[in-house]
């Protein structure tokens, strides 16, 4: 099949969070499959201005360059844009995309960026290809102002709480909602928590009426990881190679990453990671306040990731009162994440909501046990040892709170000082998904699509 995704952010060309992996993961799967995949992005700054890129077997890139359109040096804008150049910027971009849409068999757009692709192929009417929109994170929307409807092409009657029309704006991940063949989310958990009001931010009415308009919920589909890209026994920024069979490379790992970064290097003392956005949503102020408690039992404890400058101050401010036994490192490059992960011992994920989680796999994948709560993503890809002994692959724990995650951190450490610690850790190596299986899902929800017109987003 001939497929179009839609997407701001295509890894290695432009990052800015998981879904430049996500997009580009599955692009690679879905070519390792037989389809032919393209993916349309706008023009990120410093890439060569080419018709197509390359960017893997049978998948290649087209980047859209809009001469009307001011230049940004943001994938998502840049400060002081304001708000009406962004909304310009994307609708530009989603009437490009949807005007190379012919001659593909389905239009697979990702998030609000590319949102309001498949309502203007419906709008414009006449053959279409059947289209696709993934929810990566319902708390991004691309919500503008009512001229964003010039921008669009649309008028005035597109403007009503049955359109685009939302609270006195325009939304363009409602667009996607409304128009779109089919609406998947990236987890299942995640896919039945965004019908509630708890997690629907404004949106769950919308949702709840497709999800029974198509019959049977949404589609979950978990994400996964390029499992040669996360690879230990092969990756050329650690300090010794390590894999199942073959644990002793990890401790060598730990222990040049504690004297690397001035730490307590005693080898018996577990090493915590936790790595990502400095955000709310992540529990970074959970962190921070379970530093101490952490610290006193008998762990030490590494932070990497930037975001809300309150919350890194915070967290700066618990790790320098632990200077042995604790370390807020900020921002890192990608090298020193490895590394952090090759040596950590534990990964802590205290999420108020986690659509899906990458972390987690890439974690796992370089033997870290990871200690989440349970919610979106999640509870869907960590097993709990001590819910499902023998068998589980992390731990899991409900309550927002950081006595919750002292808690579950105890947990933890009793079974790293158990007998049971080196096939927990040998099994948590083998847990990490690749793209094979997402890859299949999607393939055979554009062939239902294909095959019938139309598809019920099946939970």
């Amino acid at each position: 099949m001939k497929l179009l995704h839609v997407a701001a952010e295509l890894s290695p060309l432009v990052r800015v969070g998981g879904i430049a992996d996500g997009v580009a993961g599955l692009a690679r799967a879905l070519a390792r499959l037989g389809h032919d995949v393209t993916v349309v992005l706008p023009a990120p700054p410093g890439v060569r201005l080419e018709p197509e890129i390359p960017i893997a077997p049978g998948v290649r890139a087209r980047v859209v360059v809009l001469p009307d359109v001011p230049a940004h040096l943001g994938t998502y804008g840049r400060e002081g844009d304001g708000e009406h150049a962004t909304a310009r910027r994307f609708a530009h971009f989603a009437r490009a995309a949807a005007a190379m849409a012919s001659g593909f068999d389905v239009v697979h757009v990702h998030d609000w960026p590319g949102a309001a692709v498949p309502y203007l192929l419906r709008e414009a009417g006449g053959p279409r290809p059947r289209t696709v929109l993934t929810i990566h994170n319902l708390a991004f929307q691309g919500v503008f102002p009512p001229e964003t409807l010039t921008f669009l092409g649309l008028g005035p009657s597109h403007f009503h709480p049955d359109a685009l029309e939302f609270h006195g704006r325009v939304n363009l991940l409602k667009a996607g909602l409304l128009a779109a063949d089919a609406v998947t989310t990236v987890s299942p958990t995640y896919a039945r928590e965004i019908l509630d009001p708890a997690h629907g931010e404004l949106l769950d009415g919308v949702l709840r009426a497709r999800a029974s308009r198509d019959g049977r919920g949404l589609l979950g589909i978990t994400n996964g990881i390029d499992l040669d890209a996360w690879d230990p026994a092969r990756d050329p920024a650690l300090a010794a190679p390590f894999g199942p069979d073959d644990l002793a490379g990890k401790a060598l790992c730990k222990r040049a990453f504690l004297a690397e970064t001035g730490l307590d290097t005693d080898p018996a003392r577990p090493l915590i990671a936790s790595l990502g956005r400095v955000v709310p949503q992540k529990g970074a102020d959970l962190v921070a306040a379970a530093i101490p408690d952490l610290c006193r039992a008998g762990a030490t404890i590494v932070v990497a990731g930037a975001g809300d400058a309150p919350l890194e101050r915070s967290l700066a401010a618990a790790a320098a009162a632990h200077p042995a036994h604790a370390r807020f490192l900020g921002a890192v490059p990608d090298l020193i994440a490895r590394r952090l992960l090759a040596a950590a011992d534990l990964l802590i994920m205290p999420s108020r909501f986690e659509p899906c989680g990458v972390v987690q796999f890439e974690a796992q994948r370089y033997g870290v046990v990871p200690l989440a709560r349970r919610t979106g993503g999640l509870a869907d890809t960590i097993l709990d040892e001590d819910a499902h002994p023998g068998r589980g692959t992390g731990f899991l724990f409900d309550a927002l709170s950081a006595d919750a995650l002292v808690l579950v951190v105890r947990r933890a450490l009793a079974h790293l000082g158990g007998p049971g610690a080196m096939s927990l850790r040998r099994r948590v190596l083998r847990a990490a998904p690749g793209w094979d299986r997402p890859a299949s899902l999607y393939a055979h929800l554009y062939g239902r699509l294909s095959a019938s017109g139309t598809a019920p987003c099946t939970a």
